[in-house]
């Protein structure tokens, strides 16, 4: 019980994002979320822990489902230019965000 109390306000914020893709962009997508969007995201001063899952199957048009849940000390950080600057670091702009589908 202690550990629940103890975590609750580290990270009063949170964002959530899903996205849809082909299952033939998975692999790359995983490979650049997990090792460089992820990443780079976190050097920002605020941002805690990146938590994402997939859905258990593709979704009705055939797309993967995949939802990241951003935890984050400042409400609103998502917004800030220096979240824009980091997320545009690496390959995570040119090589993936032209192949999602949908984001919400």
């Amino acid at each position: 019980m202690d550990d629940v109390i103890t975590g609750i306000g580290r990270a009063p914020y949170c964002m959530t994002i899903t996205f849809e893709i082909e299952p033939a962009d998975e692999a790359a997508f995983n490979d650049i979320y997990d090792n460089d969007h992820v990443p780079n995201i976190l050097r920002l001063d605020g941002v805690t822990e990146v938590i994402r899952y997939r859905d258990a199957a593709p979704n009705e048009r055939g797309f993967l489902v995949y939802t990241a849940i951003y935890f984050m000390t400042r409400e609103n950080l998502h917004l800030t230019p220096e979240w824009a600057q980091l997320s545009d670091l690496g390959r995570w702009a040119p090589e993936i965000r032209p192949k999602v589908k949908s984001r919400a």
